[in-house]
């Protein structure tokens, strides 16, 4: 069985192939970083098939789909992802575009070219795409929101292929705004990487449309739904203002 798992050489990426690997699959990696795919090559060996490329570039993209033809790859998962934290007003232009190229443009490109051909595919959402918005990160929650809405539109239409949204909340690894000293009830719901990749694989095999890791981020998802719009947005907005002074 063969897993293709773009944003391979983040936290939870590698994370995820430790786990595809531990379960006799093989992988392959894409990521942008060569030195961290060297470095998962060498560990893993004959099970890991690396491609180095930003998927940030369409034509990249292309070009990979192109060196894949003839190969039958059973899952997708859809885990590449970045974030700027800051005032909308102080965020350019640019970085704002580069979070749509790569959260949202990427990932429908991947999941056109892959949905109907594949069993599964997984789609790496976040707890903030459950959110009414996301002051201080307003463009990553947006991002989220989509991918969410997008998912389970898939799910509506009932294709061949499976999805899964999974949306993990806030997670140790070097995504910006985590703040590796847990303080606070930020002791509760932050999880680590592997237990997301585990949870992730649990729940694929499970066949469950939904994947949220951690208890207590279960809870959050569902008191969300009864949050007046304007108090859960000044709630996110101090967290993130917090997130900013450090």
């Amino acid at each position: 069985m063969k897993v293709l798992i773009t944003g391979a050489t983040g936290g939870i990426g590698r994370a995820l192939i430790k786990v595809f690997y531990r379960n006799g699959w093989e992988i392959l990696a894409v990521g942008r970083n060569q030195n961290m795919l060297t470095e998962l090559k060498e560990k893993y060996k004959e099970k890991l098939n690396i491609y180095s490329l930003d998927i940030e570039v369409e034509k990249n993209i292309d070009e990979l789909f192109k060196s894949l033809e003839g190969q039958h790859i059973e899952l997708l998962i859809n885990g590449a992802g970045i974030g700027e934290l800051g005032y909308f007003e102080d965020i350019s232009y640019g970085v704002e575009k580069r979070m749509i190229d790569i959260n949202i443009i990427a990932l429908i490109k991947f999941t056109k070219y892959f949905y109907g051909k594949t069993e599964g595919i997984i789609n790496i959402s976040s707890t903030a795409g459950f959110q009414y918005g996301g002051p201080l990160m307003t463009g990553y929650y947006a991002t989220k929101s989509f991918i969410n809405s997008f998912t389970f539109g898939l799910m509506g239409e009932g294709g061949k292929t499976r999805m899964m949204l999974l949306c993990p909340g806030p997670t140790l690894t070097n995504f910006k705004g985590v703040n590796k000293e847990l303080k606070g009830l930020a002791k509760f719901y932050t999880t680590t990487p592997e237990e997301v990749a585990e949870k992730c694989y649990s729940d694929y095999l499970k066949e469950k449309r939904i994947s949220i890791p951690g208890k207590i981020n279960k809870i959050l998802y569902f008191f969300n739904k009864m949050m007046p719009i304007m108090f859960q947005l000044k709630a996110i907005k101090k967290i993130q203002e917090k997130k900013t002074k450090k």
